[in-house]
Formats: structure tokens, C-alpha cells, sequence
């Protein structure tokens, strides 16, 4: 399917509009004016510039900044048992069809942006090229292509693998050279990889070093997979973006006590880092981490004021983009409110993408992402299971009204 990359000049007009979450700004019987891409009008309706626009759409509800996912990976297939090889063993077109697929059930969730953190070489950042060629529509894409990891170190067989200073620095400029948006480096092993230990901190910390210094240095956020407090030690130590998973196993199990949580909580909170803890209220069963105990450990992380995004890790097995909604609602149960959750979602995983100054709120000469959807998300998260209207860059992409 090809889709035009152009849009024709819309006046969008709904009950209410939330232009941001941190405070909360909503204005009742309001109108957003969207052009070559970018907003250029928010307002009342009553005052709204209509003769300025080629067309007009009013619908009912509630129109807010587009959603973000900090953690996916679209060119899995989340209903095989093996992702990793199932796109190995699949031919191009294939892997293009699942990136394709789980971009567009992304829109239909209101996820506008995406950032990809793990994938076959090329292949997302390819078809993040063909979004801007109008060949089919989905999401922005913020994507980290191959993964850097230690020798035969976790998703090795899609990743760049990397012992030494050198080599690490060689492997950041690849991925920039390629078109990289960020940098994923796999700080601890994985369940998915026989023979990695989630336990274990295999890319040592002066190695973690180096990625972040070569990332900085071209522009680039890094993103740690950490499954362990010796990870998410060794990320911070080495100054990372962002912490991704970041549950707080130690070799002794779950026995991490609440004071050594609260403390390393309290680290993450004072360096600035991010923390994607990648937890779905649809997806409880699954983890091999109790739901209840990953709960209380963002409960602790939120409390002291650590920056937690939004994530949902799509394409790992059972969790779909769909399934969206569910991450929401697992950090609405951990004690955020609907605000701080949609903050989650919208402006601070925004920046937390370096798009902070592009998209994330609605406002004048920002990106043209929106969503509308029935009802009122603040009183009700559920009122964003099915938006009426999807937008990415001024073009209706998505929703039940369209």
C-alpha cells in the first residue's frame, strides 16, 4: 500500500484538548490547527481561523498529544515462541510485512512514536526510509538497528558484537553511519539467549563507558538492557540514557531488600536517567518476575522521582501492540496518576527519545501527533483503548471515525 506524504490543512475541533500532562493544561471547546505537518493553531473553537484550513473535523471527546512506546521491537513476530530466529529464518518481505503489521496496530493505539530497540540489521531502519516515502503508514520511528552486545552476549545472532574499547566505538559510528536514532547496548544477558546470565553484568562497565562516550559524541541517547542490580549499577556508572527493564534481581533472587531498592532508586532519581520498566497490566502471568513484585519496585522508583517511560516491549512473545493499553494501567497500579502516566507516555518519553523539542505536547511549530479519543483519559486511562482519530505528522493515519 502506498500513502501520500502530504495532508491537506485541517482544523480538528473537540469538546476538550490537553496540550500537555506536567500539570495537566486542558481547554474545554477547543480547536487544533495542523499544516504542512507541524500545529499551527490551538484555541477556542469559537475563535478558530476555519477560513484558514481545506477542512474541517469535529468530533466529540477529547484530543491529546500522540502516545509514545519507548521499547518495541517491530520486526518481531509476538505470536511465534522465537522471535529472533523466526525473522532469521524469514525471507525480507516477510520481516517487512511484521514491521508493517505491528506499526499499523500501533496507530490504531494512538502510538504516534515508536523507538525500536533491537532488530535484524536494516531492516527498521528501512522502513522508517519508507514511512517518509509515503509506502505505508505507521508510526514515527526511533530506531537503535542492531544491538550492541558482548561476544555470543545477548540477541547476538541480530546484534554487533563487541569485546574491547575499539570495537565498541567502531560498532556506535556503524549504526550512525547507518542512520541510527539511538544506541541499545545489552549490559546484562537475557532470557531469550541460551547461555547468557540476566544475573551477570557481561559488558563490562569500562566498555559501557566507551558506547556512551561514541554515542554522546554523534548525538546519540544509549538505552541499557538491564535484568540486575549489578546492571543497573554498571549503567549508571557509566552515565547511560536510559535503563531499560531495570528489575532488581540479584544473585540471590528477589531478596534485593527494600533499602538497597530504594537506594539505587534514589541514584537513578539524582543522575537524570531514564527508567523504561517495560510492564504490562495484560502480560502479568508471563514474566517470570511476579507482576505484584515489578509493581512495588516502580512504585519505589516513581516515589523518589525517577523519570519512568512508557514501554511496552512488543514483539517479545504474547505481547502485541494491542496489548499498548495494559502498560499504561501496570503504572496507574504502581501509583501514578492518569496524569503522570500520560506524562509518561507523551512529553517525558519524548524527550526521553531526544524528540523533546519536535513532539510530545501540543503547541504551536510542534509535530502535527495528535489522538482523539471518547471521554476523558484523565478521569479514565480507558477512554484511549480506541481513538477516534489518529494523526502523525498532520495525516489521519488512524481510528474508529476516519
Amino acid at each position: 500500500m502506498t500513502a501520500s506524504t502530504t495532508a491537506p490543512s485541517t482544523l480538528v475541533t473537540t469538546d476538550k484538548v490537553i496540550t500537555s500532562f506536567d500539570p495537566p493544561r486542558t481547554m474545554a471547546g477547543a480547536a487544533i490547527g495542523v499544516r504542512d505537518g507541524l500545529i499551527d493553531w490551538v484555541g477556542p473553537k469559537d475563535a478558530a481561523p476555519a477560513d484558514r484550513y481545506e477542512q474541517i473535523v469535529r468530533l466529540p471527546g477529547t484530543a491529546l498529544p500522540g502516545l509514545v512506546d519507548a521499547h518495541v521491537h517491530l520486526s518481531f513476530d509476538p505470536d511465534v515462541a522465537d522471535p529472533i530466529s523466526d525473522a532469521l529464518d524469514s525471507v525480507r518481505a516477510r520481516v517487512t510485512q511484521t514491521i508493517e503489521s505491528n506499526g499499523r496496530r500501533f496507530l490504531e493505539r494512538g502510538v504516534t512514536t515508536v523507538r525500536d530497540l533491537g532488530s535484524m540489521r536494516g531492516v527498521v531502519l528501512e522502513a522508517g526510509r519508507g514511512l517518509g516515502r509515503g509506502t505505508w503508514l505507521g508510526p514515527r520511528i526511533v530506531a537503535a538497528d542492531q544491538p550492541i552486545t558482548r561476544p555470543q552476549g545477548h540477541a547476538w545472532r541480530i546484534g554487533i558484537q563487541s569485546d574491547s574499547a575499539t570495537s565498541a566505538r567502531a560498532a556506535v559510528r556503524d549504526l550512525f553511519d547507518r542512520g541510527a536514532g539511538a544506541v541499545k547496548i545489552m549490559v546484562t544477558g537475557g532470557r531469550m539467549t541460551v547461555g547468557t546470565d540476566p544475573l551477570t553484568v557481561e559488558f563490562p562497565s569500562h566498555l559501557i563507558a566507551a558506547v556512551v562516550d561514541a554515542a554522546h559524541d554523534v548525538g546519540l541517547n544509549v538505552a541499557a538492557h538491564c535484568l540486575s542490580v549489578a546492571g543497573i549499577r554498571a549503567a549508571l556508572s557509566a552515565q547511560v540514557d536510559s535503563i531499560e527493564h531495570g528489575t532488581f534481581i540479584s544473585p540471590n533472587g528477589l531478596g534485593c531488600d527494600e533499602e538497597t531498592v530504594e537506594r539505587i532508586a534514589q541514584e537513578i532519581a539524582q543522575s537524570g536517567t531514564y527508567l523504561c520498566p517495560t510492564i504490562n497490566a495484560d502480560y502479568p502471568g508471563r514474566h517470570p518476575i511476579p507482576f505484584e513484585q515489578r509493581l512495588r519496585w516502580v512504585s519505589v522508583l516513581h516515589r523518589v522521582g525517577v523519570k519512568v517511560i512508557v514501554g511496552n516491549d512488543t514483539g517479545i512473545p504474547g505481547l502485541p501492540p494491542d496489548l499498548y493499553p495494559g502498560a499504561l494501567r501496570a503504572l496507574e497500579s504502581a501509583g501514578m496518576s492518569s496524569a503522570q502516566v500520560l506524562h509518561s507516555a507523551t512529553a517525558l518519553a519524548s524527550q526521553a527519545l531526544g524528540l523533546g523539542r519536535d513532539s510530545g505536547t501540543l503547541a504551536p511549530g510542534l509535530a502535527a501527533d495528535l489522538i482523539v479519543v471518547e471521554g476523558d483519559p484523565l478521569a479514565d486511562l480507558r477512554a484511549l483503548s480506541a481513538p477516534a482519530l489518529v494523526m502523525v505528522g498532520g495525516r489521519t493515519v488512524a481510528g474508529s471515525r476516519t
